[in-house]
């Protein structure tokens, strides 16, 4: 949303480190010159900050990098829904997590995370599902309860319009060059979600209660349970069931959500129903069951994307007052 195609083009592939050199101090934010350290008294996390001040240091940075059109800011454009500091690089120094959504529009999905680093501002990028960067402080986890903070990030896993949207939280951490996915490290952590699915599906009730949650999210919350299920190594074919009863459905719609989990299931039986359903008189189910079976299906692979992308960097103070 905020970076250039041609910007993470570069970062991604070749690996060119983007760094520009920023305007005079007295143009700079202050959270360009304050001390990122977790020791700091108060640090960062304990300072209290407007959604604007932040906003026009990411909007500082950006111009840094020439991202000329950011759109950050803008009427009618990308605005700062939420933010947090936390010290995600378990280095003692605190990185700024923040929430970007779109006015007007259902979203607050993107994430981009900056670190302070001895060489300078390194940006972090990735996308997730609607409304899953409206409170970044709650994504920060000890997963571990080692004193490691993960970044716990849902991502979409599957939509049923005018019902429900089907979640994933996607678990990452600094592994040295990036922050990767590595939900497979905390299975412990999906075996509370399911637990806790396995008591909530049962008790739904047609209004939604104090949790969020009605009747209309019970396919979605199945979905999400028997992905969890596949993801442990439970059952491969778990939620092939309901994944047929819904490609069978009247309702284009609940094929369409069908289709996506028969994809996502992707064993022999699954595949075998995508056949049938790739001459669905519906356009949207057909495409989505030619595309499930063009794509090489894993089962075991891990949801989510496999890391955020490298949004670029900038020149730390010190070295810009030495230019």
């Amino acid at each position: 949303m905020r970076a250039p195609a041609l910007v993470l083009f570069l970062v991604v592939v070749f690996g060119v480190p983007l760094v520009s050199y920023a305007g005079s101090p007295a143009t700079r934010p202050k959270l360009w010159s304050y001390d990122w350290s977790s020791k700091a008294s108060p640090n960062l996390a304990q300072r209290q900050f407007s959604t604007k001040e932040i906003e026009r240091f990411v909007i500082f940075l950006d111009k840094s990098m020439g991202h000329e059109d950011d759109l950050l800011g803008d009427p009618g454009g990308v605005y700062v829904c939420s933010f947090g500091f936390a010290d995600l690089r378990h280095d003692g120094v605190l990185s700024l997590a923040v929430g970007f959504g779109v006015v007007d529009r259902p979203s607050c999905n993107t994430v981009t995370i900056v670190d302070r680093t001895p060489s300078g501002f390194e940006l972090y990028d990735s996308g997730g599902g609607n409304g899953s960067a409206a409170d970044i402080p709650s994504c920060f986890k000890d997963l571990g309860h080692d004193g490691r903070l993960e970044f716990v990030y849902d991502h979409g896993l599957n939509v049923f319009p005018n019902h429900c949207v089907a979640s994933w939280a996607t678990v990452f951490a600094w592994t040295g060059r990036n922050y990767t996915n590595v939900s497979h490290q905390f299975k412990d952590f999906y075996r509370e979600r399911l637990n806790l699915l396995n008591k909530l599906i049962p008790a739904l009730q047609q209004a939604r209660q104090p949790d969020g949650y009605g009747l209309r999210d019970k396919e979605c919350l199945e979905a999400e349970a028997a992905a969890i299920q596949r993801f442990l190594g439970m059952s491969a074919d778990a939620g092939i069931d309901q994944a047929i009863r819904l490609a069978s459905s009247s309702d284009p719609l609940a094929r369409q959500f069908g289709t996506v989990l028969l994809i996502q299931i992707g064993t022999p039986e699954a595949r075998k129903y995508l056949e049938k359903l790739a001459s669905d008189s519906d356009y949207g189910v057909s495409m989505y069951a030619k595309d499930g079976l063009a794509y090489k299906s894993d089962p075991s692979k891990t949801f989510g994307p496999k890391a955020f992308v490298p949004g670029g960097s900038v020149a730390a103070p010190e070295r810009l007052e030495r230019k």
